[in-house]
């Protein structure tokens, strides 16, 4: 059964961190107070199989009323955003080449392709309508990488109550400039992100030597 953390019980770090992320159920225990506790391990994570061999960092408790059902994968809402520091810089480039490239393909609903520049605040108010994000930065080619909210260089806070939960970067480079097929290989990697998160599953790390 897949759920969104809700937590309201606890407010340390962790939960903070957890908010709005979407999660596997995997069992239901009692504790020693008699109260009920569900155990979870969160939607991409690549190592969500130690959560169910009781390691820790990859399972986590929560009160039943802290969960929010999701009915299926397509509850998901997936924002495919270009994202620059500075648009004069060469990797900036790529970005809106594949940013272009990408608002031809034929996306499922709930998934937005947009070119945000440099503007991380627009961004950071976009966040608020989607449970994923996947990002497209200058970097090395066609690396993935999973990391968190605080990461990205947003220049404002996120809206109180926002739904993102996951952000999976996309590395665009400027090592393709002028090869005419460099947008269409980085955008078939973004497609493969974005169907794996619509199937829920984990998101594959990877280096740009992989391909």
């Amino acid at each position: 059964m897949r759920v969104r953390l809700r937590p309201s019980r606890r407010a340390d770090i962790v939960d903070i961190a957890l908010a709005g992320r979407l999660a596997e159920v995997d069992g239901v225990e009692r504790g020693a107070d008699g109260r009920v506790y569900v155990l979870v391990s969160l939607v991409g994570d690549t190592a969500a199989d130690l959560g169910r061999m009781s390691q820790l960092g990859h399972r986590f408790f929560f009160d039943p009323e802290e969960l929010e059902p999701v009915s299926g994968a397509s509850e998901h809402r997936v924002l495919v955003a270009g994202l620059g520091d500075d648009a004069f810089e060469p990797g900036e480039c790529e970005v809106r080449r594949v940013v272009e490239h990408l608002r031809g393909c034929d996306f499922p609903p709930g998934v937005r392709v947009a070119d945000f520049g440099a503007r991380g605040q627009d961004l950071a108010r976009a966040l608020e309508e989607f449970d994923v994000a996947v990002v497209l930065r200058a970097g090395p080619v066609g690396e993935v990488r999973c990391i968190g909210l605080a990461d990205l260089p947003l220049t404002a806070p996120l809206p109180p109550g926002h739904r993102c939960g996951q952000v999976i970067v996309v590395g665009c480079g400027d090592a393709e400039r002028g090869e005419p097929d460099g947008a269409k290989r980085i955008a078939g990697v973004v497609l493969s992100v974005v169907d794996d998160v619509l199937a829920g599953r984990p998101i594959r790390e990877s280096s740009s030597d992989e391909g």
